[in-house]
């Protein structure tokens, strides 16, 4: 049984001495530790679309075009599943949901065992996000079948076991089927128990963001002892969650306390710098900018410009800034765990970005208006 996003592994917490900073490793610790595990994940690293393949899927016609670029590359193992060559466009997410949840199963049998349980808790996000769409899906009184293309199969939550639940009546029936044995039930619980109060899916899900952003800025500190720059992506990743919490309460003009308890804590912004920055802003624009460790700027014009204000400009602006960030990682960090956290945030911002791009097209959205809100390092 996988271990949960509030569980320390064991190895690790006998490894601790002094005020529990975990032994540093170097050297010949370093290489016998990591050299495997770093290998292989940069096998998988080099699978990975490049700026050419991006650069033809933007300029892409329609969506069918993207899915025969799609078919030259790494994805061609899961689109033979679908059509090969003749997947139709309806079946893409099929496709990129299926290599994400391949690639999180080759990354954690890649990670070094006595490491494993934290990559694990890391990746669990994508467990808890498959209970997160079965919830919106009772919600709306959808089966699994409205669902199964984003459902990544990955897991303790994989596609089987949301499928069998979401047959429950209700989604208080649904979450307490997930509950036994469960390596995220306090999760669920709090989940559930957040629902129960209102019947409110909205603060179910944001319940389940909270808990796990809340276990991820606690992971993070043996993290820093095996990996500093790993553990510097995964604060990028608890600052996005609680910038776009801001972004969407300043849109609908709530005040910082009532949000303040959605706030996460484990970033490299603290609840009183967040505060500063969204009491002294009175427009999103303006607040964005101030937001430490994203370049905004850009993504500050083009909502500036949107007739429509779509706020997804932001949440591209900061996975492009997490994007950048795990490139530069990657091709600079040697035997460490750093090299594992890094592919971890490339192989799902290239699945987002493949979304984001499709979605645009069969929404009408021009190249132009996709094209800049996209940005592709190698």
């Amino acid at each position: 049984m996988p271990q949960g996003i509030n569980q320390q592994p064991k190895k690790e917490q006998q490894r601790r001495k002094g005020k529990g900073d975990l032994i540093a490793l170097s050297g010949y610790s370093a290489a016998s530790v990591f050299g495997y595990s770093n290998a292989r994940v940069r096998a998988m690293k080099s699978k990975l679309l490049g700026r050419e393949t991006m650069q033809s899927i933007i300029n892409a016609k329609d969506v069918g075009s993207i899915v025969s670029t799609l078919f030259n590359t790494s994805y061609k193992d899961q689109m033979i599943e679908f059509g090969g060559v003749d997947t139709k466009p309806e079946f893409l997410d099929f496709v990129l949901s299926k290599s994400l949840a391949i690639s999180l199963s080759k990354l954690v049998a890649a990670t070094p065992t006595n490491y494993r349980s934290i990559t694990r808790a890391i990746v669990g996000k994508w467990d808890l996000y498959n209970v997160r769409i079965a919830i919106e899906a009772k919600g709306k009184g959808q089966g699994f079948n409205d669902i199964a293309s984003y459902v990544i199969d990955y897991g303790t939550y994989n596609a089987a076991v949301i499928k069998d639940v979401l047959r429950e009546e209700s989604i208080e029936g649904m979450l307490s089927r997930l509950l036994p044995n469960s390596p995220y039930a306090k999760a669920i619980q709090s989940c559930l128990d957040a629902y129960m109060k209102n019947r409110n899916t909205l603060d179910a899900i944001a319940e389940l963001d909270r808990i796990y952003y809340s276990e991820l800025g606690r992971v993070i500190r043996p993290m820093k002892d095996i990996g500093v720059e790993a553990a510097r992506i995964a604060k990028m990743d608890i600052d996005m969650r609680n910038s776009l919490t801001m972004i969407r309460a300043k849109r609908r003009q709530l005040s910082f306390n009532a949000i303040k308890g959605l706030l996460i804590e484990g970033g490299s912004m603290n609840q009183s710098e967040l505060e500063r920055i969204f009491e002294s802003s009175k427009e999103i624009d303006d607040m964005v900018v101030q937001l430490r460790g994203f370049d905004l700027k850009h993504a500050a014009e083009v909502y500036k410009k949107d007739s429509a204000k779509r706020m997804l400009v932001f949440e591209i602006g900061m996975r492009n800034s997490i994007f950048n960030s795990s490139i530069r990682l990657l091709k600079h960090s040697m035997l460490s765990f750093t090299t594992v956290m890094a592919y971890m945030y490339l192989k799902e911002i290239e699945v987002f970005t493949i979304r984001i791009l499709a979605k645009g097209m069969l929404y009408g959205l021009s190249k132009e208006d996709i094209g800049e809100l996209i940005t592709w390092s190698q």
